[in-house]
């Protein structure tokens, strides 16, 4: 900040005061004028930053929604498969290789998994973009990324725990070489299911928080019954 000097000695209090309040003046319309172009830009900053946020958030949502109807899709067809082996399994003696061509057309090991980005998160942590954010924005994209990080440990620790991707695929060489037990085909069929509904379960409650902190509208509720 540049203070233009007086060009003579003030000659009374009067001159001397003037010159003194126009200085005060100077440097508080310059410390003014810094903290205001200052706050815009954290505003400007902040608003980017939801953008960037919002933007990362509806490809992920996207990406969640995809894999769950995937999911979806793989379990109906699992269950009609286990119904079906089922079926065989109470007629009585099962063929091994009636049952090994049953899996192997009609058996899909996949479990889809969505790639759960947070670089913009991890950016705006990075330029201490968050704490300019409004609080309430703050607070439901903190809800977001936490259940996003939350939901990839409890699938993880589904498999680990489960183990019934291996039992399946067992059971899918014992068929193969006709040494497949129709019951410890349904129990590996049973534990992929259940694996399945877990997996899909979460990213279904994943999907309806991303929705919620993105602001989109929840299912509608179901309509009360008439009073009689």
């Amino acid at each position: 900040m540049h203070v233009e000097p007086p060009s003579h000695a003030p000659s009374s209090l009067k001159e001397l005061g003037i010159h003194y309040l126009m200085i005060v003046l100077g440097i508080l319309t310059a410390l003014g004028l810094e903290a205001g172009f200052e706050t815009l830009h954290h505003r400007r900053l902040a608003q980017h930053t939801v953008e960037q946020l919002e933007t990362e958030l509806r490809a992920n949502l996207a990406e969640v929604r995809s894999a769950a109807q995937k999911n979806q899709a793989n379990a109906d067809e699992l269950a009609a498969l286990y119904g079906d082996v089922k079926a065989l399994a109470k007629q009585g003696k099962v063929k091994p290789e009636a049952l090994y061509e049953m899996l192997r057309q009609r058996l899909k090991i996949a479990v889809q998994t969505p790639a759960l980005r947070r670089d913009a998160w991890e950016a705006a942590v990075a330029d201490q973009a968050l704490i300019h954010m409004p609080r309430d924005a703050l607070r439901r994209f903190s809800e977001a990324y936490t259940a996003q990080r939350e939901t990839q440990l409890a699938v993880q620790a589904t498999f680990n725990a489960v183990g019934s991707i291996s039992r399946l695929t067992d059971a899918a060489v014992d068929a193969e070489f006709g040494r497949a037990d129709p019951i410890e085909v349904l129990k590996a069929l049973n534990g992929y299911r259940l694996t399945l509904r877990s997996v899909l379960s979460t990213q279904e409650e994943l999907a309806s928080q991303l929705g919620e902190s993105l602001g989109e509208p929840g299912p509608a509720a179901p309509a009360s019954a008439p009073a009689h």
